[in-house]
């Protein structure tokens, strides 16, 4: 369901249910409830658009890509490579990643997130082939007491809600500077 509100006495799109993909938190006073709507002044436990840097030039409700994640990655002193986020507890939550071939084929597999591979099972065998990054900060979610970072697989779009200290030092510029005063 479409989330509505007025922004320069136009109606705008802020959301979709509770994920407000194109409204900041920061600018959720820029706009006036529509009723039939959730009202983005006073509502909590909305996931709020992250602000990134290179979109400060772009009014509420006109973010064109809607569902934008933030990798998250860290690389200590004296370290060769970066290091993605991890978190082995959420193999516990597993999401759904649909496959497809060319030839028509067509398979569900449950996704750990990049956290373990499948059971190498009969028929199926699995590898990584360049095994990629697979958690993003995708939004922030107020609640009555505080603000929390809330990430995401990218592959299957599994969330979880985490603390700042899980979470900056995983960012990195101004959009972590921006997001610090949460913490």
């Amino acid at each position: 369901m479409g989330e509505y509100a007025k922004y320069n006495n136009q109606d705008v799109k802020i959301g979709t249910c509770e994920s407000m993909y194109y409204l900041r938190y920061e600018d959720r006073m820029k706009v006036s409830p529509v009723h039939g709507s959730v009202n983005p002044r006073t509502e909590t436990g909305l996931f709020w658009r992250l602000p990134y840097p290179d979109e400060d030039n772009v009014n509420p409700g006109n973010y064109e890509v809607y569902n934008r994640s933030e990798r998250l990655w860290k690389k200590e002193e004296g370290d060769k490579y970066a290091a993605d986020f991890s978190d082995p507890e959420t193999i516990e939550c597993p999401g759904t990643i649909q496959l497809t071939h060319p030839s028509g084929l067509l398979v569900n597999v449950p996704c750990y997130h990049g956290e373990k591979l499948l059971e190498n099972t009969g028929d199926i065998k699995t590898f990584w082939n360049g095994k990629s990054w697979s958690y993003g900060l995708a939004f922030i979610k107020n609640t009555p007491d505080e603000v929390y970072p809330v990430v995401k697989c990218r592959h299957c779009g599994n969330m979880w809600r985490y603390t700042w200290d899980d979470i900056l030092p995983y960012l990195h510029g101004e959009l972590k500077a921006r997001l610090e005063k949460y913490a």
